[in-house]
């Protein structure tokens, strides 16, 4: 019986991940494309887009990315084209899987029924369902991490388990630049926890699981001596300390100065950064963040007003605890209690208030939390479990319809919703024209006429989406940012110029084709036809809004 819900739990998890996989979320992120074009560029040269052949650590709009979910990809990607199904599968079917190891681990750690619980309660858990269905990085590393604590509680009993342990969670360093911290933090609790166990292991089993986990890493800890480690600087905390005046002005409101006691007590750096940072570990468990708004910092994380969880989970947050509490296995309650606390500190440490991606690997022990909570209820009368049924339903089919019904045209802006129009509108064309420009911005519109533009353009309107990657190899140049450690910029691509627009300049350029939002291309300056024609104007998926302007000056 229990095997049969666990088949069910699998395939509403499933239906929940892949249904309708292309289309929603709304449009590929400028991440999303790029992993998609970049696992395209590989099939067909065996390069990166810039020209690197079989690199691990790849070049991504000046940053650089650990290369695991491209090389993922090309297998989808071979197999279904190019598109935003493809692109995304990878994490949708380790969403799955991840669902299933968090059944083996819960089932070791405590037992069954309430293994069963938690792979539930994840199957259903928003935090989830968001990083399944897009190409998250870190929804890959979140699933290898979950192979090396089940194979490292396999190894408690059979040790040579320790070695495939090492390489899964060394893998999900070659797959999300967060990893080196959140999988850090799960294997120091494993080790400190089951320490015990450990020393009992043969020498020769530590030792070839520590190589190979060093091995696979090497990339990585080459990456740490050569800059290519990703945008440490600019999304961590301490590279944002207050400005001097500001705190010159606070000291001198008590009298006090720089290098006093009473700074050191209560006004220095390194209390504002802690400060910072337990205001940000707080936040991840707010019900603002939690049940009511989700990702408030970064709307592309989370549906329109709605949470990481379900309402109905705050019921089982407050029955989980409590029997968490009471819970005798002391090791197996540590491992969830120190995770739970700990998982928030990757996202805690960086610049945004809150961040859902950051702080992933908490949505595994609050499922477990969660699960004690759905396993206690169940051991309540009826009319307890008919009550809540209700509850859940109501807020389950308020997550449903928040997600696939309304986060499409609510948020289709934040997805970055129009690019691949501009593309299919302009690509027929392309050939008419001896240069269009194109609005620059960090959304890398290039990336979008790389991996929707076709082999180039014949001036028709039949073509094959992705374009040739050896020709673009050739071309391939990336433009530092103007913001110091930030992503760079492409701009040019054949006759296309990805450059800022300003209309009071650009107007006046005769026989060019442009693309622009409403600002850049402002409809009461352009709406003369005999100076104008307007090729297409794209919306937003609310049906009210402009994305683009696509306009050719006579």
């Amino acid at each position: 019986m229990k095997t049969k819900f666990l088949i069910l739990i699998l395939g509403l998890a499933a239906i929940l991940r892949l249904w309708n996989l292309g289309s929603i979320p709304p449009h590929l992120t400028p991440d999303e494309a790029s992993l998609g074009y970049n696992a395209y560029s590989i099939l067909k040269t065996g390069k990166d887009e810039y020209g690197t052949k079989l690199p691990i650590i790849f070049k991504s709009f000046g940053d650089y990315k650990p290369g695991f979910y491209i090389y993922l990809a090309v297998p989808a990607v071979a197999a279904l084209g190019l598109n935003e199904f493809a692109v995304r599968l990878p994490s949708a079917l380790l969403g799955i899987l991840s669902i299933y190891l968090l059944f083996l681990i819960v089932r070791k750690l405590f037992n069954e029924s309430l293994a069963l619980a938690s792979a539930f309660v994840m199957t259903v858990m928003p935090w989830a369902i968001y990083f399944s269905r897009g190409a998250w990085e870190v929804n890959v590393a979140l699933t290898l991490t979950l192979a090396g604590i089940y194979f490292f509680l396999k190894s408690l009993t059979r040790a040579k388990f320790v070695i495939l342990s090492a390489i899964f969670f060394a893998l999900t360093f070659l797959t999300y630049q967060g990893a080196k911290l959140s999988t850090g933090i799960v294997v120091l609790l494993l080790v400190l926890i089951y320490w015990k166990d450990i020393v009992k292991y043969p020498l020769k089993q530590i030792i070839f699981a520590g190589l190979c986990g060093f091995l696979v890493s090497l990339p990585i800890i080459i990456s740490l001596f050569n800059g290519a480690t990703g945008r440490l600087t600019v999304f961590s905390i301490f590279s944002y300390p207050r400005p001097k005046e500001y705190t010159q002005v606070f000291l001198d409101q008590g009298g006090e100065r720089i290098g006093d006691f009473n700074y050191y007590l209560f006004h220095s750096e390194a209390l504002n950064f802690l400060r910072g940072i337990l205001g940000r570990w707080f936040n991840h468990f707010s019900g603002r963040f939690l049940f009511f708004e989700g990702d408030w910092s970064n709307p592309r994380h989370s549906a329109p007003y709605q949470g990481m969880l379900i309402l109905s989970d705050l019921i089982l947050l407050i029955l989980g605890f409590v029997a968490l509490v009471r819970y005798k296995g002391k090791k197996s309650a540590a491992f969830i209690w120190l995770w739970l606390i700990l998982a928030p500190l990757p996202a805690a440490l960086s610049r945004d208030a809150v961040h859902a991606v950051r702080a992933l690997n908490t949505l595994v022990p609050m499922a477990v939390l969660l699960g004690f909570g759905l396993d206690a209820l169940f051991k309540k009368g009826r009319l307890a479990k008919i009550i809540f049924g209700i509850v859940f339903l109501a807020a389950f089919i308020y997550f449903l319809d928040a997600y696939f019904v309304h986060l499409p045209k609510h948020n289709s802006k934040y997805w970055e919703y129009g690019y691949k129009q501009v593309v299919d509108t302009i690509t027929p064309i392309q050939g008419n024209y001896k240069k269009i420009k194109v609005q620059q911005s960090f959304a890398q519109p290039y990336i979008y006429f790389l991996f929707y533009g076709g082999d180039g353009y014949s001036g028709g309107d039949g073509y094959t989406q992705g374009y040739d990657p050896a020709k673009y190899q050739k071309q391939a140049n990336l433009i530092e940012s103007e913001y110091k450690g930030d992503v760079g910029y492409v701009v040019k691509l054949d006759n296309i110029e990805f450059v800022p627009i300003d209309w009071s300049v650009n107007r006046g350029e005769h026989g060019v084709l442009f693309v622009a939002d409403t600002i850049r291309i402002p409809p009461q300056d352009s709406k003369d036809e005999n100076l104008f024609k307007i090729i297409a104007e794209i919306k937003y998926l609310d049906g009210f809004n402009t994305a683009f302007r696509i306009l050719e000056v006579k």
